[in-house]
C-alpha cells in the first residue's frame, strides 16, 4: 500500500464526514452496540444471546437477514450442538492463537455442523459463514483489533492503493493483517479521527476502532465506481 494514495483517499473521506450525511455508517454502531449489550460466550442459553447479539432495528445486513442466513444457520447450529459452537467462539476469540489456524478451524467446523444437520434434512446445503461474517465476529468481539472485510470492496480499494500481491478471498487473515496496517495509518490524521468520532451520535459514541477502516474502504470504491 502507498501511503500517498491513503491519505488521497483520507482526503475524499474527510469531504464526505465534513457533509454529515453519514447516515449509511451508523447501523454498524447500533449493531455494535446490541452485539455488546448481549454477547456473554457463557451464558447457559447461548442461543438465546446469539439470537438477541445479532438483532437490529435498523438493518441485518452485515449477518444476511433473520431467514436463510448466517444468523438463522448459526441458531440451527446451536440448537443442533451448543457447546461445539460455545468451544468454535471461544477458539475463534482466542488471541493468543494463530489467526489464520482460528479461522480455518471455525470454517471446518461450519462445514462439519452443516454435513450433520443435512443428513436430517435436504433443505439446508449452505451454512452462509463466508469470510466476511467470520470477520464480522472478530470485529464485534474486539474492534479495536479486527476491521469487518467486505472482499469484493476491500480488495478493490487495496488495487485503488497500489498494494502488491493483494490477497484471495480466502485468505482473510492477510486481509485482516492489512486492513489493520491501513488503520494505523489512518489513525495518525488527526482531522480524519476527529471528524469521524463527532460524525456519531452520543448513544454510538465508542472507543475509536477499525469500523472507519471499513467505512473508508466502502465509501472510497463506491466513489470510484461512480
Amino acid at each position: 500500500m502507498k501511503v500517498n494514495n491513503i491519505k488521497e483517499y483520507a482526503e475524499l473521506f474527510k469531504s464526505y464526514l465534513k457533509k454529515g450525511d453519514v447516515d449509511s455508517i451508523l447501523y454498524k454502531y447500533e449493531n455494535l452496540k446490541v452485539f455488546r449489550g448481549n454477547w456473554d460466550i457463557e451464558d447457559l442459553d447461548l442461543k438465546s444471546t446469539f439470537d438477541k447479539s445479532f438483532d437490529s432495528k435498523i438493518s441485518n445486513q452485515l449477518w444476511g437477514g433473520s431467514v436463510n442466513s448466517a444468523k438463522s444457520m448459526m441458531l440451527m447450529f446451536l440448537d443442533h450442538n451448543k457447546e461445539f459452537c460455545r468451544s468454535m467462539f471461544k477458539d475463534l476469540f482466542n488471541s493468543e492463537k494463530d489467526l489464520a489456524m482460528r479461522i480455518n478451524r471455525f470454517s471446518f467446523h461450519c462445514d462439519e455442523l452443516l454435513d450433520e444437520i443435512m443428513k436430517t434434512t435436504e433443505k439446508i446445503n449452505d451454512h452462509f459463514h463466508t469470510p466476511k461474517v467470520i470477520s464480522l465476529y472478530l470485529c464485534f468481539n474486539d474492534p479495536a483489533q479486527y476491521c469487518i472485510i467486505d472482499y469484493p470492496a476491500f480488495s478493490a480499494m487495496l488495487k485503488l492503493l497500489e498494494t502488491k500481491n493483494v490477497p484471495e478471498l480466502y485468505e482473510l487473515d492477510r486481509c485482516l493483517k492489512l486492513s489493520k496496517g491501513l488503520f494505523s495509518i489512518l489513525s495518525k490524521d488527526e482531522e480524519l479521527v476527529g471528524l469521524y468520532k463527532s460524525s456519531l451520535p452520543e448513544k454510538y459514541q465508542t472507543e475509536f476502532n477499525m469500523l472507519m477502516v471499513h467505512d473508508y474502504y466502502l465509501f472510497n470504491t463506491r466513489m470510484n465506481n461512480q
